[in-house]
């Protein structure tokens, strides 16, 4: 009989090639967090996805997680091409660029100033969250890390100055899809520090998923929380008042 690995890394590589959707309630439940990366890890080495780019984040226990953005990475303008019948959930980002290498050290953890002195950019960064699970809301975490943190691509635009990291406060989340408002409030990290995560994750004490390494993306997390597309067209994306991503959901 098939393993809950098995039979998640057979369900999850087919859904992702053939860009269909599976039901989360008839899926295996990782048993446990470390569980649910290992799977994804194996996931995308089956796929050959690249290691380009990460999406870390903090488990409501602590544990710092990832999840492998491969691509597709996209130019503001450009088109969204989502799976039919998806949910597409858009996120305001401040992303950054490893300059350097950040090998893991376990047991001389990196400060919040070293590990950002390894970064040499920070951009204005839209994520397009697209699950392979139909009705992914309740999703347990750990089947969520195997697909990848829902993980559907990137949208990376402007460059911004680094000090935006120690600024958010003050800044507002806007978005509109064919011209009407669908988010407008306050940035907000539901990590306080966007910085956390990431930090957290390069001091990490498992290597599943591969290394930060000099040249990949690494995005912080969102300002806004995930905001449900209620269809299809233009959205209009800012981050106010440093700038904006405009891109078409299809």
């Amino acid at each position: 009989m098939p393993t809950t690995h098995e039979t998640l890394r057979a369900v999850l590589v087919a859904s992702r090639r053939d860009r269909s959707l599976i039901e989360m309630a008839a899926q295996p439940v990782p048993a446990s967090f470390l569980d649910g990366l290992a799977i994804q890890a194996d996931i995308a080495k089956t796929l050959g996805h690249a290691e380009a780019g990460w999406k870390v984040a903090i488990a409501e226990d602590g544990t710092p997680v990832a999840g492998l953005m491969p691509g597709p990475w996209l130019a503001p303008g450009d088109v969204y091409d989502g799976a039919i019948g998806a949910e597409l959930r858009v996120e305001i980002e401040i992303a950054l660029r490893l300059a350097k290498d950040v090998p893991m050290r376990p047991n001389q953890p990196y400060s919040r100033a070293e590990l950002l002195a390894h970064c040499d950019k920070a951009y204005l960064g839209i994520e397009i969250v697209e699950s392979r699970l139909a009705n992914w809301q309740g999703v347990p975490f750990a089947l969520w890390l195997a697909d990848a943190l829902g993980h559907g691509g990137y949208y990376l635009g402007q460059e911004l100055d680094m000090k935006v990291l120690d600024e958010v406060a003050g800044l507002t989340c806007f978005i509109s899809l064919n011209g009407v408002t669908i988010y407008d409030q306050p940035a907000v990290h539901a990590n306080g520090d966007p910085v956390a995560p990431f930090l957290a994750w390069a001091n990490r004490k498992d290597e599943l998923m591969g290394g930060l390494r000099a040249g990949q993306i690494v995005t912080t997390g969102s300002l806004c929380g995930g905001v449900l597309s209620p269809g299809k067209g233009e959205i209009v994306t800012k981050l106010a008042p440093l700038g904006g991503v405009s891109l078409t959901l299809r």
